[in-house]
């Protein structure tokens, strides 16, 4: 068999050259954590004698090459062929043994980072339901071994199959018509300039706040007589006139689009998508070339993103959400940037043979555009009232501002919020500017639940919740009696299916 081949069922050590890698992340891990500390003692060097400089240098690289000695030695990975567990040891000092059953394992990712390419090896990481972080992470694999060991570890096959039944899959897989899509640079390059400006504008703003808070410690470390008095800053910044300080937000927002632009490119560059019979396999990445596998049979959740501008240019961001992955944590979710809608039904057909068609769906009730502007208006302005009074009338104009804003994205949002079903597949659909679109089929639902609040009854209004391996999802202010007719066939449909 081609994994024995490959020595998977003995223990063995990653690639040689691993032990130069594993050197390079431990001053990347020293750097990263210690920065402050080496930029403040290059900026004192002078009072330090030169001698203890050399001696630190010598004597931390011997460290450094030590533990990565230790490190490439003590780590071990094999298959348990009895037990059909997937072994890892590793450590410095003290080893760990972690053993992930076949069964468990969620999703197999192989990469390529750019100082990998270097050396012409891979990074494999393994991930299983559940996990808050990758199970397993092995740094430096050739690409054969990196390949085979991915292929074993998703085959749901048992060990004890027969010669007889691995030739007849290895059959099956030659006579599967492959299919695939590339995304084009044009399409990533739309996408990074017309998705994620608000995150980008504020992460830029946290960045420069961190920055000039950094650097004023590292001042106060060196002993630099500066001190930021923010009153000041803040009243300077006051000073200028509106439009001033509008264009100043305007130019900061334009920065964040070009760096998520850059960032965007960067990471999905040269997208392929390659198909078979069983799953989809993504690679994408300029300097960390990236592989990840989203089986079709797994896929519990698929959300489609599209704003205004990307409709008219004919992209959307699709995410896939398999057992285990929730939409929180966007390093796990497999996504496909700036696909087209030829594309994007393509892909959605050869999941669930069909691309879902809705003609009945609910919408909220009016009255949660009044719970929304207390709960986001009203509520908030009450409580500064109450604590500084002087804030609402010295920025008045501030306020109107906000109230209008506010109340614009309310009613957005109500606009746009809708649940959809057939027989097959249920949609929620939700959003203010960014629209998501959450589709998952009916018989793939843990349990369904409805509530209803006492106040609710007289209106004859509640609330959804649909469980899935992949995450819940609510709506409220929604029908009741509806509600209870969705509840009863989700439910018919979640028992025939056990």
């Amino acid at each position: 068999m081609e994994e024995k081949l490959n020595s998977f069922f003995q223990p063995q050590r990653q690639s040689k050259t691993g032990i130069v890698l594993l050197f390079l992340y431990n001053i990347g891990m020293v750097i990263k954590n210690l920065w402050v500390f080496v930029i403040l003692f290059f900026v004192r060097k002078d009072k330090i004698e030169p001698w203890i400089i050399v001696l630190a240098i010598i004597a931390g690289l011997l460290i450094l090459i030590v533990s990565a000695v230790l490190q490439y030695y003590h780590f071990k990975y094999y298959i348990d062929e009895e037990n059909e567990e997937f072994v890892i040891h590793e450590g410095i000092i003290n080893t760990s043994v972690t053993k992930i059953k076949k069964e468990n394992i969620q999703e197999v990712n192989i990469s390529q980072p750019f100082v990998h390419r270097f050396f012409n090896i891979y990074k494999l990481e393994i991930d299983t339901p559940g996990s808050s972080e990758k199970e397993v992470k092995i740094s430096a694999l050739t690409k054969q071994n990196a390949i085979d060991l991915k292929k074993y570890l998703l085959t749901e096959t048992r060990l004890e199959n027969s010669l007889k039944e691995e030739t007849e899959i290895t059959e099956n897989q030659k006579v599967e018509k492959l299919r695939s899509i590339e995304i084009s640079t044009l399409s990533i390059l739309k996408y990074g300039i017309t998705a994620n400006y608000i995150q980008s504008f504020f992460a830029l703003v946290s960045l420069m706040i961190y920055g000039f808070s950094e650097l004023s410690n590292l001042l106060k470390k060196a002993e630099f007589e500066t001190q930021l008095d923010y009153d000041t800053v803040e009243s300077q910044f006051l000073a200028f006139s509106i439009p001033v300080i509008l264009g100043i937000v305007v130019v900061v927002i334009i920065v964040g689009i070009l760096i998520n632009t850059v960032r965007t490119l960067i990471k999905f560059f040269n997208f392929k998508i390659n198909e078979n019979n069983q799953s989809f396999s993504f690679e994408y990445g300029l300097f960390n070339t990236r592989n990840s596998i989203v089986n079709k049979s797994k896929v519990q959740v698929i959300t489609e993103t599209q704003n205004w501008i990307q409709k008219k240019m004919n992209i959307s961001f699709v995410k896939f959400l398999q057992i285990g992955k929730n939409e929180e944590d966007e390093k796990k979710v497999a996504a496909v940037p700036g696909i087209n809608n030829t594309e994007k039904a393509k892909l959605i057909s050869t999941i669930w043979n069909e691309n879902p068609v809705f003609t009945d769906y609910l919408k909220p009730n009016f009255r949660l555009i009044i719970v929304h502007t207390f709960q986001y208006i009203v509520l908030p302005l009450l409580l500064v009232f109450f604590i500084e009074k002087e804030l609402l009338v010295n920025y008045w104009f501030l306020v109107i501002v906000y109230i209008v804003l506010a109340e614009l994205f309310i009613l957005m949002s109500f606009r746009n919020l809708k649940l959809f079903y057939s027989e097959r597949f249920i949609r929620l659909k939700s959003g203010i500017w960014d629209i998501d679109n959450r589709t998952f089929e009916v018989e793939k639902l843990q349990t369904v639940k409805i509530s209803q609040y006492f106040w609710q009854r007289k209106t004859n209004l509640g609330s959804i919740t649909f469980y899935t391996s992949a995450g819940r999802f609510k709506m409220v202010a929604l029908n009741f009696t509806k509600l209870k007719k969705l509840l009863n066939y989700c439910v018919y449909k979640i028992e025939i299916r056990k």
